[in-house]
C-alpha cells in the first residue's frame, strides 16, 4: 500500500486532520444534537413517573351563602291511630365549611401508558443516532472546506513559483531591451503578466479566507490555515447497515411499529386505584363537625373506557405511516449504494487524471526550460514564455486540486462506507 503524504508549512494556528474530527465535537451543530438526547431523556423520565402514580393534596375552605340544609319530616301527633309528621329543615353543615385531602392514584392497567414509555425510549435511543449523524454530516461539510483550503494553498504555491518566474524573466528581458535585443512589446508584456499572477494570488487568497471563515464557523473555533493531507488508497468493504443515518431510519420503523401498538392500546380499559385520606370539618384545624364524621377517608377502585369512532381510522392511518417508513428504508439503502459507487467511480477517475497530469507536468517543465533558454538567447518572444509559465502553474495547481478532490471521496467513502472514522 503506497501513501502519499502532501505536508505544507504550518502557521500559527494550522488545523491538522485530526483535529479536524476533535473539534467537530465543538459545534453547535453537535451541541445541538446533544442536548436534543437530554431532552429527550427528561421526556422519557416523565412518561415513565406515571407508573409511581401521583400524589396530591388539597385543602379548601368554603363559604356557603345560604346555610346547607336537607328537607326532613318529623311525626308530631297520632291521629284515627296514624302518625302525622311535619316538615323540618335540618342543617348538614355551618356556612363556613372545611375539607383536606391527600389523595394517591396508582395505574394497575395502563397499556397506553406502557406503549408510550416504550415510543419514548425509542426516541432517546433515535436521537442518540442522530447525534453520530450529524458528526458524519459537520465531518463531510468540514472535509469538504478542508479540502478546498488546501487546493487554494497549493494553487497559491504555483502562481508564487510563476510569480517568481516571471521576476527572472522581467529582469532578463528588462538587460535585453536595454541591449536593444528585445523590443518595448515584448518587454512591457512580460511586466503585464507578472501584474496578472499577483491579480490572480490576491482572488485566490481572498476565496482561501473566505472558505476558513466557513470552517470557522462550522467548528465553531477560529481556524487561520489548515497543514496537509494524506492520501490512503486502502480499499475497504462498505457496511452501510453500520451508517447512523441508516441506523435512525430503522429506530424509526420501531417508533411506526409502536405507533400501532399505542392506537390499538386505547381500545383497552385503564384501570387504577385511589386511597384518600380526606377530612371535613367547621374549623380551620378540621378537629370539629357537628353535623356529619369528621373522617371521610375511602380507597376507590376505578375502571376508564372510552368509546370513538376515530380510533379505528387512527389504527389504519399508523399502518399506513409504516408502510411509508419501510418503502423510504428501501429507497434510501438504494440511494446511498448509488451514491456510494458513484464516488467510487469518480475516484478511480480522478486516480487516472492525476497520473495523466504528472506526465503533463513533467511535459510542461521541459518545454518551459527550453523556452526559457531561446528567451535568453533572444530567439523566443514574451508570448510563448507567458504561456508556458502560466500553464506550468496551472497545471501544477490542478495536480494539486486533484489530490485534494482524491482525499476528500476516500474520506467520504470511509464514512459513507459505514467507517467508523472518528474512533482512529
Amino acid at each position: 500500500m503506497k501513501k502519499i503524504i502532501l505536508l505544507m508549512p504550518l502557521f500559527l494556528i494550522a488545523e491538522n486532520f485530526t483535529d479536524l474530527k476533535q473539534d467537530i465535537l465543538n459545534s453547535f451543530n453537535y451541541k445541538i444534537a446533544k442536548s436534543k438526547v437530554e431532552l429527550y431523556k427528561q421526556k422519557l423520565k416523565q412518561l415513565n413517573s406515571k407508573n409511581y402514580g401521583s400524589l396530591s393534596i388539597n385543602y379548601q375552605g368554603i363559604y356557603f351563602f345560604k346555610q346547607p340544609y336537607v328537607n326532613t319530616q318529623t311525626p308530631v301527633a297520632v291521629v284515627n291511630n296514624q302518625l302525622v309528621y311535619k316538615n323540618i329543615e335540618v342543617n348538614t353543615a355551618d356556612k363556613m365549611h372545611y375539607i383536606g385531602e391527600i389523595k394517591y392514584s396508582f395505574p394497575i392497567f395502563n397499556s397506553t401508558l406502557n406503549n408510550g414509555v416504550t415510543k419514548s425510549k425509542l426516541e432517546v435511543i433515535k436521537n442518540r443516532l442522530n447525534v453520530e449523524n450529524v458528526k458524519r454530516i459537520v465531518f463531510l461539510n468540514s472535509l469538504k472546506l478542508y479540502s478546498a483550503i488546501y487546493a487554494t494553498n497549493e494553487n497559491i504555491k504555483a502562481l508564487k513559483v510563476a510569480k517568481q518566474a516571471l521576476i527572472d524573466s522581467k529582469e532578463k528581458a528588462k538587460a535585453l531591451y536595454d541591449s536593444g535585443l528585445l523590443d518595448k512589446s515584448n518587454y512591457d508584456d512580460i511586466n503585464a503578466k507578472y501584474y496578472e499572477i499577483v491579480a490572480q494570488i490576491e482572488d485566490i487568497k481572498s476565496q482561501k479566507n473566505a472558505l476558513l471563515s466557513q470552517l470557522s464557523y462550522l467548528l465553531n473555533k477560529k481556524v487561520t490555515n489548515i497543514a496537509g493531507i494524506e492520501i490512503d488508497n486502502k480499499l475497504i468493504t462498505p457496511n452501510f447497515q453500520n451508517r447512523p443515518d441508516v441506523k435512525i431510519i430503522k429506530e424509526n420503523l420501531h417508533i411506526a411499529n409502536q405507533d400501532i401498538k399505542l392506537v390499538k392500546s386505547t381500545y383497552y380499559p385503564e384501570i387504577g386505584v385511589q386511597i384518600g385520606l380526606k377530612r371535613e370539618g367547621d374549623n380551620f384545624v378540621l378537629s370539629k363537625n357537628d353535623y356529619s364524621n369528621i373522617d371521610k377517608s375511602y380507597i376507590a377502585l376505578g375502571v376508564s373506557y372510552s368509546f370513538d369512532g376515530s380510533k379505528k381510522h387512527q389504527l389504519e392511518a399508523a399502518k399506513i405511516a409504516k408502510n411509508i417508513n419501510l418503502m423510504f428504508y428501501t429507497d434510501y439503502l438504494n440511494k446511498i449504494k448509488s451514491e456510494y459507487n458513484s464516488d467510487l467511480n469518480r475516484k478511480k477517475a480522478l486516480f487516472y487524471q492525476l497520473k495523466a497530469l504528472k506526465e503533463e507536468i513533467k511535459a510542461r517543465k521541459s518545454y518551459y526550460s527550453y523556452i526559457k533558454s531561446k528567451f535568453d538567447e533572444g530567439l523566443a518572444d514574451s508570448t510563448d514564455l507567458n504561456n508556458a509559465i502560466a500553464k506550468l502553474a496551472q497545471s501544477q495547481a490542478q495536480k494539486e486540486y486533484i489530490k485534494s478532490q482524491i482525499f476528500f471521496l476516500l474520506e467520504k467513502l470511509k464514512i459513507n462506507g459505514g467507517i467508523d472514522v472518528f474512533s482512529k
